[in-house]
Formats: structure tokens, C-alpha cells, sequence
């Protein structure tokens, strides 16, 4: 019989949460995951149709920036508004950068205080005021694009130089979570909202005007902005291989994916959208650790990053980008692929051949082993490792079997633990393929927390996992102050390793594509593809 399921709000809620925007949901080309920038570079100087500066805008989308979700939107966005703080490829706060310049946090790791600079003003010259910040952070915590990211926050005042933010939950790298955009007080609410940045809207919304206001308007690049409007894929593609729109953000894993001709030029970003792989242990196969921790060693985690995304990944082996200071590198290398390796733990565990065809036995003796694999048909990402997945177990006696779902059948099946394979025919799957957009601290809750009625709207677990020690391995390690936190993060890591509830593959990278030869100082990252923009040099010349 089919589970009773609260559906379809609650998944969809929790999926729009967390899981990213390619294909289901939802890149790091060079050299040891090192984001590669091309700026400055000397090079061939591109074609310039028009002669300005111009950026695709999409009225469909909203452009407030708590709620904008449209990559060329958020563009727009990270122009005219600034961030609290600004976050690195490294996933760490950029000193000197927002409107945060000082912080600290008390020894329970539960008060931030946080010194922001009083000389910064909106666009109609009114101060921006610790008020305004206070409520940019309300406005974050009611917005579905930040939802759960200031689940712990229970309070934020403000005085003339500084905010106090008080959590429930100890995190000693909250402040990471902090580069967003900071609105005036009473604006939120306008199509237009009051921002403080290098431009502004002007009165028809057509164009963005630098502001004398900010602090950087000396060192802007152009005076002017043109919004332009392309809203299929086939049109956004011809505007900019024409030059009538300027910058591109690309997510070349997903299925909104643009091809553009190589003769641009693309620099890639660190994101922390993880490809992850989620065990069901109510499954009669994957209740058992040993076998899930086994099938750590059967994903190939470079040909994800290199071949299924294209140069555009980074394979990592535990659910932390491998540049950041935490990375536990010798035990994510100790997770390296090898199907020797997990086909002996196996056998260790007492799987067998008994009648020496070259199949493992099924768990109860009756016929071979088979595991079922469900994913969303959306991302060839996704497919195309699932496969390979596949084609390695077979070649060490072990049947793979891929069910590639819409999105809402693959919710669906997530939110029921089973799968409708023909009519009122259902099985349990063993595994499902995932992608979930982490935050900068790489606060891995919402996936690991046991799921009750209290957490569900926010809580991905969809792994029927009842172990509680992962909420206490993970709460550790945001309580870790600076000199501790990799030994903290290392104890997680490796109970996740021994238990692999869930095993990660990887990162994606993202990409800003533009002419080449016509832009240099380009220094993106994942909170602000267009971050230090004032130090752009732009020749249409």
C-alpha cells in the first residue's frame, strides 16, 4: 500500500529551500579547484555592437533583492544594493568589503556584534541606519531565497554604529551568512526598493545611473546602464553574441545551461551547490551502514566533475568546497574511488557469490543483488553519472537499476520513500541522486536532522535516517571557535563517512561569460558574480 503523505506544499517548500536550480532543483575548472579568472589578461579584443554597457533584466521576475531569484536580475541587484559583508571563492568574508567592518562574537558563540561603516547612503541620501539592516535581515528570514538561512537568529538590535544579533544555536561563523542586501526601511515592498549601491534605477527603470553617493563612484567604470529585456534562451544568446546585452552568468549543469560560442571569454566561481547521493534506510539493503559506507568507493567523483559537468565541478568526497580551511583533505583522499575496495568491504560484510556467476547474492539469498536508484530526468548531469554508477557495479557483480522521474514524481517519491513503478505497484528505492545549494558555512542540518513534524517545511532529510548524532556532530562544528574548527569538522566527516547516510560527489562552478578583450578586474563569486565592480575596466571602444 502507498504511504499517507502531508504532500505536495511541504516538499515543494523544502525542495525550493535548498535544492538548486539545475535540472532537479538547481562548477570549478583549474587547477586544485582553484576558480580561474582570465581578467586582465592580454587577448584579442571582442566585437562591441553598440558601444555602451548593457545587462539582460527579465520583467517576469521580481527585481527586489530579497526575493529575486532570476540570474539576470540578481545582477542588476548586486549593483544597486550592498551586502552586510561579502564572501571569497574560499567561502570566507572579505575584509573591508559591505557594510559590515568590524565584528566579534561572544565565547558561547550565541551574539554577534557587529560594527557597520555610517558614512554609506541610499539613493535619495538618507543615511543607511543599523534599522535598515536590522530589517534587511527580517526581510531575508520571511523570503523563500534565504529560507532556513537565519532559522537560529531570535533577535537583532541595532544602535547609531552597531548590530547585536542573538542566535538560539551557537554558530561562530554566522557571520558568513550575512552578504545580503540591505534595503531601506519601508521600501521593501516597491518594485524598486531604496538600495545603497554604485547605481541607480532612473525614473522609467530603463537604465542604471552611477550614484554620486557611494564611496566608490569615482572609480566607476561607466556612467551609464542599459536594462535590456530577452526573455527564451535562444534570444538572450543572440543579443549577447551581438553585444547588445554585456555579462552573462552561465550554470552550465543545468538545464537552463546556454551554449555561447567559445570566442567569449568565461571566468568560473565556486558555488556550494553539492551533488550528493542519499541512502533510504528503511530499504532492505541500504538500512545497513556497512553497505551504504562500501558504496562511497563506487562513485566516480572526477568524472562528475570533469567529464559530466564538463570542467565546471570539483569532486569532493565530504560536503565542504576543497578550498575552504576546514577541508579535511587526507580523509576526503582516503574516500577515493576504488571498486576493489568496495567490493572487499562487501564481502567482509558477508555478501556472496554462492553459485560463482560473477552476482553478488541478494541480502536474502534469492536472487542477485540489485539496487534501485531514483533521479530527476531533467539534469544529463545527474544521468550520465548514475549511469557510469551503474556500469562500474555491473563490472564488479552488482545490478544498478536508474529510474529517471519528472520533478514532481521525483518529489513525490522522495516525500513517500517508495516508488510507483507501474500500476498500484510500488517498491521501495535504496538511493536517490540530489543537488542542495549549502550555505557559506556549510551548515549540513536540513539533511541530516531527524525529521518530525516540527522541521519538516525546512528539513531535506528524506533518508528515513533516525540518528540524532549527526545534529550533534554538526552543532559542534559551528560552535568550533577559528583554532578548533577543523578538528571539529573532521569528527563530522568522519562519522558520516562510517554511517553514509548521504555521500557526497561534489561542487558545481558557475561562469560570468563576456566578450573577450573588453572587460578586465572581473573577480566574481557566488553571493556577487559582479563583486568589486568599481575596479572593472571596460573598453567598447
Amino acid at each position: 500500500m502507498r504511504k499517507t503523505v502531508k504532500r505536495i506544499l511541504t516538499a515543494a517548500l523544502a525542495a525550493a529551500m535548498l535544492f538548486a536550480a539545475s535540472g532537479c532543483g538547481a562548477k570549478d575548472a583549474g587547477t586544485g579547484g582553484i576558480p580561474v579568472s582570465t581578467g586582465g589578461r592580454d587577448i584579442e579584443k571582442g566585437f562591441a555592437a553598440d558601444r555602451v554597457f548593457s545587462l539582460n533584466s527579465n520583467s517576469n521576475f521580481s527585481l527586489n533583492p530579497s526575493v529575486a531569484t532570476n540570474h539576470s536580475n540578481q545582477l542588476i541587484c548586486s549593483l544597486v544594493y550592498e551586502n552586510l559583508v561579502e564572501v571569497d571563492n574560499n567561502f570566507e568574508v572579505i575584509p573591508g568589503a559591505g557594510l559590515i567592518t568590524d565584528w566579534s562574537v561572544s565565547e558561547d558563540g550565541k551574539t554577534w556584534t557587529l560594527t557597520y561603516d555610517t558614512t554609506h547612503v541610499f539613493h535619495d541620501g538618507s543615511p543607511v541606519t543599523g534599522n535598515d539592516m536590522r530589517m534587511s535581515i527580517e526581510y531575508c528570514i520571511h523570503s523563500d531565497r534565504f529560507t532556513g538561512r537565519f532559522a537560529s537568529v531570535k533577535g537583532v538590535s541595532w544602535t547609531e554604529t552597531q548590530l547585536i544579533i542573538e542566535l538560539g544555536i551557537p554558530n561562530k561563523q554566522f557571520i558568513k551568512l550575512l552578504n545580503i542586501p540591505v534595503v531601506k526601511v519601508g521600501t521593501n515592498g516597491d518594485p524598486h526598493p531604496l538600495g545603497s549601491g554604485p547605481y541607480m534605477y532612473n525614473e522609467a527603470g530603463t537604465e542604471l545611473l552611477a550614484f554620486n553617493g557611494h564611496n566608490g563612484y569615482d572609480h566607476l567604470p561607466v556612467d551609464v546602464i542599459y536594462l535590456k529585456e530577452y526573455f527564451t534562451a535562444e534570444d538572450i544568446i543572440a543579443a549577447f553574441e551581438d553585444s547588445y546585452i554585456d555579462v552573462i552568468v552561465n550554470d552550465p549543469s543545468s538545464y537552463t545551461n546556454l551554449g555561447y560560442a567559445s570566442s567569449n571569454e568565461t571566468r568560473t566561481f565556486a558555488t556550494t551547490n553539492m551533488h550528493y547521493i542519499a541512502f533510504n534506510e528503511e530499504s532492505a539493503t541500504c538500512r545497513y551502514n556497512n553497505i551504504r559506507a562500501a558504496l562511497q568507493y563506487a562513485f566516480d567523483r572526477e568524472y562528475l566533475a570533469d567529464q559530466m559537468l564538463h570542467g565546471n565541478g570539483v569532486a569532493s568526497a565530504v560536503p565542504m568546497y576543497p578550498t575552504c580551511a576546514a577541508y579535511p583533505a587526507e580523509l576526503a583522499d582516503s574516500l577515493s574511488f576504488d571498486l576493489e575496495k568496495c567490493k572487499t568491504i562487501l564481502q567482509n560484510f558477508g555478501l556472496k557469490d554462492s553459485d560463482g556467476d560473477g552476482r553478488f547474492d541478494s541480502m536474502t539469498g534469492a536472487g542477485e543483488l540489485t539496487f534501485t536508484m531514483i533521479l530527476c530526468s531533467d539534469s544529463s548531469a545527474k544521468a550520465g553519472m548514475a549511469r557510469k554508477f551503474a556500469q562500474d557495479m555491473n563490472s564488479i557483480g552488482i545490478t544498478v537499476k536508474i529510474y529517471e522521474l519528472s520533478w514532481d514524481d521525483y518529489l513525490q517519491a522522495l516525500e513517500d520513500g517508495e516508488l510507483e513503478i507501474s500500476e498500484n505497484r510500488y517498491i521501495v528505492y535504496d538511493m536517490y541522486y540530489a543537488e542542495v545549494k549549502l550555505r557559506n558555512d556549510f551548515d549540513m542540518t536540513e539533511l541530516l536532522q531527524v525529521r518530525d513534524e516540527d522541521n519538516e517545511n525546512t528539513n531535506i532529510n528524506y533518508t528515513r535516517s533516525h540518528d540524532p548524532s549527526y545534529e550533534t556532530y554538526i552543532n559542534n562544528y559551528l560552535a568550533a571557535a577559528d583554532a578548533g574548527r577543523a578538528t571539529a569538522y573532521y569528527a563530522f566527516c568522519y562519522y558520516l563517512s562510517n554511517n553514509a547516510t548521504i555521500i557526497p560527489l561534489g561542487f558545481e562552478k558557475q561562469q560570468i561569460i563576456t566578450h573577450r578583450g573588453v572587460i578586465k578586474g572581473v573577480d566574481a563569486n557566488a553571493g556577487n558574480p559582479l563583486y568589486n565592480f568599481e575596479n572593472w575596466e571596460i573598453d567598447l571602444t
